[in-house]
């Protein structure tokens, strides 16, 4: 009865979340005649230009030029036509402005077109790209199409999303899939066609090899490694925080986290240091390197993927941009700075606060006796071929042209062809619960994008063109403290996305970036400091687990977790946001 008291009041939360977003939402456009305005500045002179044109039946496409300021001044204004409203219909309106005949380029950020509705409502919209050649300004305009619809979808499953731990998330991701149908906002023909997308099938392969390190012996490899490194209270935190950090990176950060933790454990007992601050502190700082080290791969934990999937398939067409290979560019160096960080904050802080531990802890390390090294068996060597084989797939996509999903799905079949895993016992254990997640969050990315909700939220938020590079600051550390003490990481992933979309696009327009640039380099931004919240239990499993032995002390968890989220996130956006913008230029 108590699970059904929460899931009753969740629901109620959800209806009611759901409610008001539906309410705040603008209404749907309807057939009428418009007029856009394009509005721009030149010598801090603002100049316009009317133009009415009609949506529906009699719809057609509109050339206009009108002459401003004399005969000095003119803008030329090209409208295409759109005869029928629907989810994901697109109007575009171009313009060129000349002075004395000659082309010229105001700057993106003096331009603007706003959209007048029949009932006198105003749209006001940014231009989405230039050409620098032909002197052409885009606007891409997507009309208010059940858009409130959608947003009653998106308010009730963050809710959901939220509420993890009482309403599982796949069931969640297949609510928001199901009522985007029922509320004629998808068609009924495919809704599912993003639940196997290459994204999905890149981590679907990437629980295939988190399963083969685990079932061949090759964790057992890394344990016994750690125990030969480990011979002073900084190399048992630099090994053993580097070793759960580069585990993470192929797994997930849940699997290495049990990976490592039991070895640590045992190497605790043996030295008697359980009782001990030192203990509280290496334990911390495993659960946040098991965490960072997720960021360096696309595989290494679900918002990657999530992050990766949205921006290829709403920012860049459907081209897989974001593939294995980039994302090791953009990850890698976070996980180097990140990983840095928390390693040298773990020894100063174990220094400060268990300074007076350390000769007790390196006269007992120096006492355990560390197992001689084994020859590799052959099913570890089969092991080890399988899991080179696909990551070499991945890396080498641009040399043999296969897409990541296909690569994915020839790693999975050599797995079970050559028998390092069993189709009886590990098939169903590969992540089809997230391949729901995944899937259903970008089905509903898709109509938020498509709806027109996304411009309504750029509308609410258009004051954030003028913070410039500090507008980034501020949607990394809101998602930091959403996966700190709202949700999980994987959960607000699949919210957090369809908004840091449409935020980037809006702020490339002030920073004079492509619009696919602004909302990836946003997106990276969010996700890499959603990976980095750490500061409670609640925040990411590592936290979770390494608290549930009962040898982590809250303070060491909170004061630590917070101390790495604020440097980390500060110095990775500080310092790689100039290297992400040149990375993601298309």
């Amino acid at each position: 009865m108590k699970y059904l008291y929460k899931l009753v009041l969740l629901i109620m939360i959800a209806i009611i979340s759901g409610t008001l977003m539906y309410m705040v939402t603008p209404v749907s456009w309807s057939e009428g005649k418009y007029t856009a305005e394009i509005v721009f500045k030149i010598d801090n002179n603002t100049y316009r230009a009317l133009v009415p044109f009609y949506i529906g039946k009699s719809s057609e496409e509109i050339h206009y030029t009108e002459v401003i300021d004399g005969n000095k001044l003119s803008v030329a204004v090209n409208i295409s036509s759109l005869k029928t409203l629907a989810p994901g219909t697109i109007l575009y309106v171009r313009a060129k402005f000349l002075d004395n005949n000659k082309t010229i380029l105001p700057g993106i950020a003096n331009i603007k077109c706003d959209i007048v509705l029949p009932d006198g409502r105003t749209y006001e919209y940014y231009a989405s790209s230039v050409d620098s050649d032909t002197g052409i300004y885009t606007f891409k305009i997507q009309p208010y199409v059940k858009a409130r619809e959608a947003g009653f979808v998106f308010g009730s499953a963050i809710v959901l999303f939220a509420g993890a731990s009482v309403l599982h998330y796949v069931v969640t991701g297949l609510y928001s899939t199901i009522a985007l149908v029922i509320l004629g906002v998808i068609g009924s023909k495919d809704p599912f066609q993003y639940y196997m997308s290459n994204i999905v099938l890149i981590f679907i392969a990437g629980s295939g090899l988190e399963l083969i390190i685990k079932e061949n012996g090759l964790d057992e490899r890394v344990a016994r490694l750690l125990l030969r490194l480990s011979r002073s209270p900084y190399t048992l935190i630099i090994s053993s925080t580097f070793l759960v950090s580069f585990l993470s990176m192929w797994t997930s950060n849940t699997a290495a986290t049990y990976v490592m933790l039991p070895l640590i454990l045992v190497i605790l007992n043996k030295v008697g240091l359980t009782d001990m601050k030192y203990s509280s502190i290496l334990l911390v700082s495993l659960a946040v390197a098991a965490s960072v080290g997720g960021t360096a791969t696309l595989i290494g934990t679900p918002p990657n993927i999530i992050a990766a999937g949205f921006l290829n398939d709403l920012i860049y067409g459907g081209m897989e941009y974001i593939d294995f290979t980039r994302w090791l560019y953009i990850g890698f160096p976070a996980w180097a700075i990140g990983y840095g960080i928390a390693v040298i904050l773990a020894i100063l802080y174990a220094k400060l606060v268990a300074g007076h531990e350390f000769d007790r802890i390196r006269d007992a390390l120096g006492k355990v006796k560390t197992s001689e090294a084994r020859k590799w068996s052959k099913r570890e060597l089969l092991a080890m071929a399988n899991i080179l084989f696909l990551i070499g797939l991945w890396m080498t996509g641009r040399i043999h042209g296969l897409s990541t999903g296909l690569a994915s799905v020839i790693g999975l079949l050599a797995f079970f062809a050559t028998r390092a895993l069993d189709v009886q016992r590990h098939w169903k254990r590969l992540a089809w619960d997230l391949m729901v997640l995944f899937g259903a969050g970008l089905t509903l990315g898709k109509a938020l994008m498509a709806t027109g909700w996304a411009n309504y939220i750029l509308s609410q938020l258009s004051g954030i063109r003028e913070l410039g590079y500090i507008a980034l600051f501020i949607i990394a550390f809101t998602a930091y403290i959403v996966g700190t003490f709202i949700s999980s990481h994987t959960s607000a992933s699949a919210f957090v996305a369809p908004l840091t979309i449409p935020l980037g696009m809006l702020l490339a327009t002030s920073l004079g970036l492509p619009v696919e640039t602004g909302a990836a380099v946003a997106t990276i931004a969010a996700v890499v400091s959603l990976n980095n919240a750490v500061a409670l239990p609640i925040s990411s499993p590592p936290s979770a687990i390494v608290y549930a032995t009962g040898r982590v002390r809250m303070r060491d968890l909170v004061l630590y977790g917070f101390l790495y989220g604020l440097i980390a996130n500060t110095l990775i956006v500080t310092l790689l946001i100039p290297y992400w913008i040149h990375m993601l230029t298309p």
